[in-house]
């Protein structure tokens, strides 16, 4: 229950990728009234007085963006990827930017953003492009959309959970995304594509039903489903560009199968997409099993 209750944690570096991404952390703690935590990793052995003062400023300034958040500051000696991770077992959620401030080769997400969208004890949030939300008076997506994907996977069910939490604490709609291949899919060549309604509306129930327990806790939260007869991931990345978040799933230790690649889907997603990326991690250690009694 700690990802309910526990903190929102906050990488920075001091670039304007790591402030933008911080305004998305200050309102996640700001909704969920829970602290905000902004942390700063230096490496160990050396000595940066600069350095130790970033985390410092940043609290205050997410403290003026959100008025009344309680914010506190730590720096650590360590790579980024381990303090951040060690920090996601007692937290809500982790907040960084797609890029920070070793970005030089292009690439929209670095080596610790993909390092925590594989493995984290916590859900993360990746903010693309965060620099866009570092002048203190750029305005994030209210009304845009949650997106989220869904397979019947255990990780897509936890993804669907949290996608639910984030739309019903945004107030805004949620988008369920199924995508699905058919023999009969139409392909560049083919004389014509064979009728796929009664696929789409299978897929469109089994939606439904799957979202039923959800919609009911949340009654008031509008819902849509869509059967996208496409690529899981073309359609997310398509779904993206209209969406305020989108919300995937990665594998967990605790999942009863475990895919030979933890983040199949949720990997190239993080490339391609145009809005904020929730990467819905479970804990990262198996639950200890009680020992069996003997006779």
């Amino acid at each position: 229950m700690v990802y309910r209750f526990g903190p929102v944690v906050a990488g920075v570096d001091g670039s304007a990728s790591s402030l933008g991404a911080l305004r998305w952390a200050a309102d996640e703690a700001c909704r969920c009234t829970r602290m905000l935590r902004v942390v700063t990793a230096l490496p160990s052995g050396t000595a940066d007085p600069a350095g130790c003062d970033i985390a410092a400023r940043a609290a205050i300034e997410a403290q003026r963006w959100r008025v009344g958040v309680a914010a506190i500051a730590e720096t650590r000696r360590g790579s980024p990827v381990e303090v951040l991770r060690e920090l996601a077992e007692d937290a809500r959620m982790v907040v960084i930017g797609g890029r920070g401030a070793g970005a030089g080769d292009g690439r929209p997400v670095g080596s610790v953003s993909q390092a925590l969208a594989t493995r984290a004890g916590a859900p993360v949030l990746i903010v693309h492009d965060a620099q866009r939300w570092a002048d203190p008076d750029a305005a994030l997506p209210r009304t845009a959309p949650v997106v989220t994907g869904f397979d019947g996977s255990e990780s897509s069910r936890r993804a669907l959970r949290l996608a639910f939490e984030e739309s019903a604490a945004r107030c805004v709609r949620l988008v369920i995304v199924q995508a699905w291949a058919d023999p009969d899919l139409w392909q560049p060549g083919a004389v014509r594509g064979g009728d796929l309604s009664s696929h789409e509306c299978a897929v469109r129930d089994a939606l439904r039903a799957a979202a039923a327990p959800w919609c009911a806790e949340f009654p008031l939260l509008e819902v849509e489903v869509r059967a996208e007869p496409d690529d899981a991931v073309h359609a997310l990345a398509v779904a993206s560009q209209w969406a305020g978040l989108l919300v995937v799933g990665a594998r967990c230790p605790s999942d009863r199968i475990q895919p030979d690649d933890p983040s199949v889907v949720a990997r190239p997603v993080l490339q391609y997409a145009a809005c904020p990326v929730l990467i819905a991690h479970g804990p990262s250690r198996v639950p200890a099993r009680p020992a069996t009694l003997a006779a």
